[in-house]
């Protein structure tokens, strides 16, 4: 069986900018999951997998619903079938399956859905048998992940052939982000299933590195342009007789980035290199501006200068260097705010583990960026905090 794993589409996401830039913005994220599905129909896969985070969040407009519905009816008349489980931005609110727009798709019997439950005293996965081969989703667990992936490796049978659907990928254990797998929990897996697809990171990894079973897509868009990692974006091909693998990929907005210093005068400078770039108006850019020193800068008007000279949208990283800072924080001689920001708080003697508290403001400011809906983990993640510093 040929299995194109996918996850992290999240369809109906209209980033905030001018008009045109968030309809170009949200119609990506709808032409990547087309390509990514003319790819599986090219390759004449018998499944398409889809390990969470197909929708961006648990509210629908009725223009993102019809255009997901179109591409489901492509993979549907091409007999491809398609198994689905939530991620943390389409997840199932109290398990309301009447108000859940992926309970709606697989009643309409575009798609199957992979989960699981709590019974209060034991967890009950559900299979689903396609050819030869048991499918398991577990969806996203959230902070539970470690727990739900150790009782589904001791309900698996090792001399059948499994594959689980997890919205997670490798922390090591991190409290910091919600929803990470430490290694020992698919470690447990390793001899349990030939294959664990994976999300919820928007870059491709594997792991381990060597005879791997946890494989992480990556988003098939940039959800994130300036963090995330790779410009490569796609699906991952595996045939479930052969074991082996293969990275297929998509052609996502372009995204370039570029650093830059200047001599004397940052503003012309920075205009002038911009015009070198010669950009065509479709570029996501992201530039890391090397300063002089720590006086003020209109990173507004930097990136007025590069959406008035060919940039879709622009993004500005400015790096302050060491020498005007007693110390050195960053690898190539210059520092980013948010290393000004980690040095600052880690002075605070209020906090009894100041280094800890550090990693926890960061992340809370990476959400709110983001915007990201975290709903009941928002407040799990801030007790976690809370705890460490006053006790249970």
């Amino acid at each position: 069986m040929k299995i194109l794993h996918c996850s992290d589409i999240h369809l109906g996401k209209k980033p905030f900018g001018t008009r045109e830039f968030s309809q170009k913005r949200y119609l990506d994220f709808f032409r990547a999951f087309d390509q990514i599905c003319d790819k599986g129909i090219e390759l004449k896969v018998d499944l398409m997998l889809i390990a969470g985070d197909l929708f961006d969040k648990k509210e629908l407009t009725p223009d993102t619903l019809e255009r997901c519905e179109k591409t489901f009816l492509k993979l549907k008349n091409a007999k491809i079938d398609v198994l689905l489980i939530e991620g943390n931005h389409d997840n199932i609110s109290g398990y309301d399956e009447v108000n859940s727009w992926i309970s709606y798709l697989e009643r309409k019997d575009y798609v199957k859905r992979g989960k699981y439950s709590f019974t209060g005293k034991d967890y009950e996965f559900e299979k689903i048998k396609i050819g030869d081969v048991n499918f398991y989703g577990v969806g996203y667990p959230g902070f539970a992940i470690d727990e739900v992936l150790e009782k589904l490796s001791e309900k698996l049978d090792e001399n059948e052939k499994n594959i689980v659907l997890v919205h997670t990928a490798i922390g090591g254990g991190s409290e910091f982000i919600g929803g990470l797998a430490s290694t020992n929990s698919i470690k447990k897996l390793k001899d349990k299933a030939i294959y664990i697809a994976g999300g919820h990171l928007h870059s491709f990894s594997v792991y381990p590195k060597d005879e791997p079973i946890l494989f992480i897509p990556g988003s098939l868009e940039f959800w994130n342009v300036l963090n995330e990692r790779s410009n490569t974006k796609g699906g991952i091909l595996f045939d479930t007789d052969t074991r082996e693998y293969k990275f297929i990929e998509i052609s996502p907005r372009k995204r370039v980035e570029e650093n830059f210093a200047y001599e004397d005068n940052l503003v012309s400078e920075f205009e002038t290199f911009v015009k070198s770039l010669e950009l065509t108006g479709e570029e996501l850019v992201i530039i890391n501006v090397k300063l002089k020193d720590s006086g003020y800068v209109n990173v507004n008007e930097l990136e007025s200068i590069l959406e008035n000279n060919g940039a879709l949208k622009g993004y500005i990283n400015l790096r302050y260097p060491n020498s005007i800072y007693d110390r050195n924080m960053g690898e190539d001689g210059y520092y980013s705010v948010k290393d000004v920001e980690k040095e600052i708080v880690s002075h605070w003697e209020e906090f009894s583990d100041r280094e800890k508290v550090v990693e926890y403001l960061q992340s809370f400011k990476e959400y709110q960026e983001l915007k990201e809906d975290m709903g009941d983990e928002f407040f799990e993640f801030f007790d976690k905090m809370l705890e460490g510093e006053i006790g249970e």
